[in-house]
């Protein structure tokens, strides 16, 4: 009898987790959608944020194996030189400027990979807080894109937490859809308190927005960014589970980020 042997583990370049990287992508087109709503043509500055948004998918995937027993030296290895990498990027963002404002950005970016990788090697992969805090780091990217586009101007810091309030609410929403699949059928009121977490989310995200737009803080374009995302959430949790294809739903996902990142982008870019 044959044995069949797996195949050797390779450290990937992407995230395993995809979501991770179609985040990055649209947290980073927020912020460069912004930059250049608020006025800023800075080309040297859109390569630059570009090359970050290049470096952080393979530092994440990196990261998400640190502790693994095969992985971990492979991880460690490309993280070092990877972060030499990010570093000559720094120094020309700051270059470029503005440096203090960019500064302030890597400190916090800084204390948020840490985090980070403080709780990934305590938690699973897919716990809430190790997806939260991945989330919040991939969200940095925005703010970091309209500084190098078009300085700071405008509301540029309320780029990361407008990117984090619309990702951070996939979290409960797709623990939801798995957790629902075990089950056979489910009333309206069990679906509804099922997605109650994700569906809270969303509420409170749009009730900010609109409270935010109300006041004259940001362009009414930004809650609208909300709406499509919210209402695929409420849709979907509380009509009966369904399977659909796995491309379709990726091709949902992307169309709704994609739209949100266009059009928050544009919202906080004039406001």
């Amino acid at each position: 009898m044959s044995q069949t042997t797996r195949p050797a583990q390779k450290l990937k370049f992407v995230p395993k987790e995809h979501g991770a990287s179609f985040m990055s992508v649209h947290s980073l087109l927020l912020g460069i959608v912004a930059g250049f709503a608020a006025g800023g043509r800075q080309w040297v500055g859109l390569l630059l944020a570009l090359g970050f948004g290049v470096l952080v998918l393979p530092i994440t995937a990196a990261v998400s194996v640190w502790s693994h027993p095969k992985l971990k030296e492979a991880a460690r290895r490309r993280v070092a030189w990877l972060l030499v990498l990010f570093a000559a990027l720094g120094i020309g963002a700051l270059l470029l400027g503005p440096a203090l404002q960019l500064i302030q950005l890597g400190a916090v970016g800084a204390i948020g990979a840490a985090a980070y990788a403080l709780i990934r090697t305590s938690t699973a992969a897919r716990a809430t807080p190790t997806q939260l805090a991945a989330i919040a780091c991939i969200s940095l990217l925005a703010p970091l894109a309209w500084l190098l586009i078009a300085g700071a101007t405008g509301p540029w810091a309320w780029s990361a937490a407008a990117s984090f309030a619309a990702f951070g609410g996939t979290v409960p929403y797709v623990q939801e859809r798995v957790r629902r699949r075990r089950f056979q059928e489910m009333t309206l009121a069990e679906r509804a308190k099922g997605g109650s977490k994700a569906l809270g989310w969303q509420l409170v995200v749009l009730s900010c927005a609109c409270v935010a737009a109300a006041s004259g803080a940001v362009s009414a374009l930004v809650p609208i960014a909300y709406v499509p995302g919210a209402t695929k959430t409420t849709v979907a949790l509380l009509r009966p589970e369904s399977r659909p294809p796995l491309k379709r739903i990726g091709y949902l996902e992307t169309g709704i980020s994609t739209l949100f990142a266009v059009l928050a982008g544009i919202g906080l870019g004039i406001s």
